[in-house]
Protein backbone atom coordinates (compact mmCIF):
# COMPACT_ATOMS: atom_id res chain seq x y z
CA UNK A 1 0.00 0.00 0.00
CA UNK A 2 1.35 3.57 -0.93
CA UNK A 3 1.39 5.19 2.27
CA UNK A 4 1.98 8.63 0.70
CA UNK A 5 -1.70 8.41 -1.32
CA UNK A 6 -3.00 7.19 1.53
CA UNK A 7 -2.22 10.38 3.28
CA UNK A 8 -3.56 11.92 0.41
CA UNK A 9 -6.75 10.34 0.26
CA UNK A 10 -7.38 10.87 4.06
CA UNK A 11 -6.62 14.20 3.84
CA UNK A 12 -9.72 14.29 1.61
CA UNK A 13 -7.86 14.08 -1.86
CA UNK A 14 -10.43 12.30 -3.61
CA UNK A 15 -8.20 11.55 -6.95
CA UNK A 16 -5.15 9.84 -4.36
CA UNK A 17 -8.65 7.53 -2.76
CA UNK A 18 -9.29 6.76 -6.35
CA UNK A 19 -5.84 5.37 -7.34
CA UNK A 20 -5.30 4.38 -3.95
CA UNK A 21 -8.34 1.97 -4.30
CA UNK A 22 -8.17 0.93 -8.04
CA UNK A 23 -6.98 -2.35 -7.51
CA UNK A 24 -9.53 -3.30 -5.30
CA UNK A 25 -12.13 -2.22 -7.48
CA UNK A 26 -12.85 -6.04 -8.80
CA UNK A 27 -13.13 -7.69 -5.91
CA UNK A 28 -15.44 -5.35 -3.94
CA UNK A 29 -18.14 -5.64 -6.90
CA UNK A 30 -17.40 -9.60 -6.72
CA UNK A 31 -17.89 -9.74 -2.70
CA UNK A 32 -20.91 -7.08 -2.96
CA UNK A 33 -22.03 -9.79 -5.38
CA UNK A 34 -22.23 -12.37 -3.03
CA UNK A 35 -24.76 -10.30 -1.11
CA UNK A 36 -26.84 -9.34 -4.16
CA UNK A 37 -29.30 -10.99 -6.68
CA UNK A 38 -27.72 -9.21 -10.08
CA UNK A 39 -24.39 -7.81 -10.68
CA UNK A 40 -26.49 -4.45 -11.71
CA UNK A 41 -27.17 -4.48 -7.81
CA UNK A 42 -24.03 -5.56 -6.73
CA UNK A 43 -22.60 -2.15 -8.71
CA UNK A 44 -25.02 -0.06 -6.92
CA UNK A 45 -24.07 -1.83 -3.04
CA UNK A 46 -20.07 -1.36 -4.44
CA UNK A 47 -20.55 2.13 -5.51
CA UNK A 48 -22.09 2.80 -1.65
CA UNK A 49 -19.30 1.05 -0.05
CA UNK A 50 -16.89 3.09 -2.02
CA UNK A 51 -18.56 6.28 -1.12
CA UNK A 52 -18.75 5.35 2.69
CA UNK A 53 -15.29 4.41 2.14
CA UNK A 54 -14.14 8.01 1.22
CA UNK A 55 -16.06 9.16 3.77
CA UNK A 56 -14.51 6.99 6.26
CA UNK A 57 -10.92 6.33 4.97
CA UNK A 58 -9.48 8.78 7.72
CA UNK A 59 -10.38 5.87 10.40
CA UNK A 60 -8.43 3.52 8.77
CA UNK A 61 -5.25 3.21 10.96
CA UNK A 62 -3.94 -0.06 9.30
CA UNK A 63 -4.18 -2.47 11.85
CA UNK A 64 -5.28 -4.87 8.83
CA UNK A 65 -4.89 -4.37 5.07
CA UNK A 66 -6.68 -1.40 3.10
CA UNK A 67 -8.51 -4.50 0.93
CA UNK A 68 -9.56 -6.20 4.58
CA UNK A 69 -10.63 -2.92 5.77
CA UNK A 70 -12.63 -2.57 2.01
CA UNK A 71 -14.28 -5.73 2.45
CA UNK A 72 -15.81 -5.01 6.25
CA UNK A 73 -17.17 -1.74 4.79
CA UNK A 74 -18.65 -3.11 1.85
CA UNK A 75 -20.18 -6.08 4.22
CA UNK A 76 -21.30 -3.53 6.44
CA UNK A 77 -23.42 -1.28 3.56
CA UNK A 78 -24.92 -4.61 2.12
CA UNK A 79 -26.01 -5.80 5.43
CA UNK A 80 -27.65 -2.56 6.04
CA UNK A 81 -29.18 -2.54 2.53
CA UNK A 82 -30.82 -5.79 3.16
CA UNK A 83 -32.29 -5.01 6.34
CA UNK A 84 -33.79 -1.76 5.37
CA UNK A 85 -35.28 -3.92 2.22
CA UNK A 86 -36.78 -6.69 4.44
CA UNK A 87 -37.46 -4.15 7.11
CA UNK A 88 -40.37 -2.41 4.31
CA UNK A 89 -41.38 -6.09 3.14
CA UNK A 90 -41.69 -8.64 6.07
CA UNK A 91 -43.69 -10.77 3.49
CA UNK A 92 -41.03 -10.92 1.28
CA UNK A 93 -38.90 -13.88 0.52
CA UNK A 94 -34.93 -12.98 1.55
CA UNK A 95 -33.69 -11.36 -1.31
CA UNK A 96 -30.68 -12.95 -0.84
CA UNK A 97 -31.64 -16.74 -1.58
CA UNK A 98 -34.26 -15.38 -4.41
CA UNK A 99 -32.87 -17.18 -7.79
CA UNK A 100 -35.10 -16.00 -9.95
CA UNK A 101 -32.78 -14.39 -12.10
CA UNK A 102 -29.06 -15.10 -13.15
CA UNK A 103 -26.49 -12.77 -14.50
CA UNK A 104 -23.41 -13.33 -15.99
CA UNK A 105 -20.50 -11.16 -15.21
CA UNK A 106 -17.53 -10.10 -17.77
CA UNK A 107 -15.52 -10.02 -14.78
CA UNK A 108 -16.17 -13.36 -12.88
CA UNK A 109 -14.11 -14.95 -10.06
CA UNK A 110 -10.96 -17.11 -10.67
CA UNK A 111 -9.74 -19.27 -8.23
CA UNK A 112 -13.18 -22.31 -8.36
CA UNK A 113 -13.70 -20.93 -11.45
CA UNK A 114 -10.71 -22.84 -12.51
CA UNK A 115 -12.02 -26.20 -11.78
CA UNK A 116 -15.85 -25.65 -12.47
CA UNK A 117 -15.72 -23.49 -15.98
CA UNK A 118 -18.47 -22.25 -15.70
CA UNK A 119 -19.07 -18.36 -13.71
CA UNK A 120 -22.96 -18.60 -14.13
CA UNK A 121 -23.36 -22.20 -12.41
CA UNK A 122 -20.82 -21.25 -10.02
CA UNK A 123 -22.24 -18.20 -8.80
CA UNK A 124 -25.47 -20.37 -9.11
CA UNK A 125 -24.97 -22.91 -6.72
CA UNK A 126 -22.89 -20.06 -4.36
CA UNK A 127 -26.00 -17.97 -3.77
CA UNK A 128 -27.96 -20.72 -2.65
CA UNK A 129 -26.05 -21.26 0.63
CA UNK A 130 -26.72 -19.58 3.68
CA UNK A 131 -24.87 -16.14 3.66
CA UNK A 132 -22.82 -17.16 6.76
CA UNK A 133 -21.13 -20.17 4.58
CA UNK A 134 -21.25 -18.22 1.57
CA UNK A 135 -19.27 -15.09 2.21
CA UNK A 136 -16.90 -16.65 3.70
CA UNK A 137 -16.30 -19.07 0.66
CA UNK A 138 -16.21 -16.14 -1.57
CA UNK A 139 -13.35 -14.51 0.39
CA UNK A 140 -11.49 -17.29 0.88
CA UNK A 141 -11.71 -19.29 -2.66
CA UNK A 142 -12.52 -16.34 -5.11
CA UNK A 143 -10.70 -13.70 -3.22
CA UNK A 144 -7.82 -15.14 -1.82
CA UNK A 145 -8.25 -13.78 2.29
CA UNK A 146 -6.80 -16.14 4.65
CA UNK A 147 -8.21 -17.26 7.82
CA UNK A 148 -8.08 -14.47 10.26
CA UNK A 149 -8.32 -11.41 7.89
CA UNK A 150 -12.00 -13.50 7.01
CA UNK A 151 -12.15 -13.58 10.51
CA UNK A 152 -11.86 -9.65 11.01
CA UNK A 153 -14.47 -9.05 8.37
CA UNK A 154 -16.61 -11.00 9.59
CA UNK A 155 -16.33 -9.97 13.42
CA UNK A 156 -16.06 -13.91 14.37
CA UNK A 157 -12.98 -16.09 15.88
CA UNK A 158 -10.86 -18.20 13.23
CA UNK A 159 -12.09 -21.20 14.44
CA UNK A 160 -15.73 -20.31 13.31
CA UNK A 161 -14.55 -19.36 10.35
CA UNK A 162 -12.42 -22.72 9.49
CA UNK A 163 -15.76 -24.70 10.63
CA UNK A 164 -18.04 -22.48 8.50
CA UNK A 165 -15.90 -22.92 5.51
CA UNK A 166 -15.50 -26.58 5.86
CA UNK A 167 -19.64 -26.89 6.07
CA UNK A 168 -19.69 -24.22 2.95
CA UNK A 169 -17.54 -26.74 0.66
CA UNK A 170 -19.38 -29.41 1.44
CA UNK A 171 -22.91 -27.82 1.23
CA UNK A 172 -21.60 -26.03 -2.36
CA UNK A 173 -20.56 -29.47 -3.94
CA UNK A 174 -23.94 -30.33 -3.03
CA UNK A 175 -25.83 -27.75 -5.10
CA UNK A 176 -22.81 -28.15 -8.03
CA UNK A 177 -23.81 -31.59 -8.30
CA UNK A 178 -27.36 -30.75 -8.39
CA UNK A 179 -27.36 -28.19 -11.29
CA UNK A 180 -25.15 -29.90 -13.45
CA UNK A 181 -26.83 -33.56 -13.30
CA UNK A 182 -29.20 -32.21 -15.85
CA UNK A 183 -26.93 -30.27 -18.11
CA UNK A 184 -24.86 -33.80 -17.79
CA UNK A 185 -28.01 -35.78 -18.68
CA UNK A 186 -28.93 -33.81 -21.44
CA UNK A 187 -25.57 -34.08 -23.01
CA UNK A 188 -25.50 -37.55 -22.44
CA UNK A 189 -28.77 -38.20 -23.76
CA UNK A 190 -27.74 -35.99 -27.20
CA UNK A 191 -24.30 -38.31 -27.13
CA UNK A 192 -26.32 -41.41 -27.16
CA UNK A 193 -28.76 -40.32 -29.68
CA UNK A 194 -25.68 -38.93 -32.28
CA UNK A 195 -24.37 -42.54 -31.28
CA UNK A 196 -27.61 -44.22 -32.44
CA UNK A 197 -27.38 -42.38 -35.59
CA UNK A 198 -23.77 -42.97 -36.53
CA UNK A 199 -24.45 -46.96 -36.07
CA UNK A 200 -27.76 -46.78 -38.09
CA UNK A 201 -26.06 -44.94 -40.68
CA UNK A 202 -23.28 -47.90 -41.34
CA UNK A 203 -24.00 -50.75 -44.13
Amino acid sequence: MDRELLERAQAGDSAAFGELIRPQLPSVRRFAYAFARRWSDADDLAQEALLKAYRSIASFEGRSSLATWLYSVTRSVCLDHYRSRLAHARNVEDPLEDQAEQESSQAGPDGLLETKGDAELLWQALKGLPAEFRVPLVLFEIEGLGYDEIARVEGVPIGTIRSRLSRGRQQLKGLLAALEAPRASRTGTGSAARSSNSGSARP
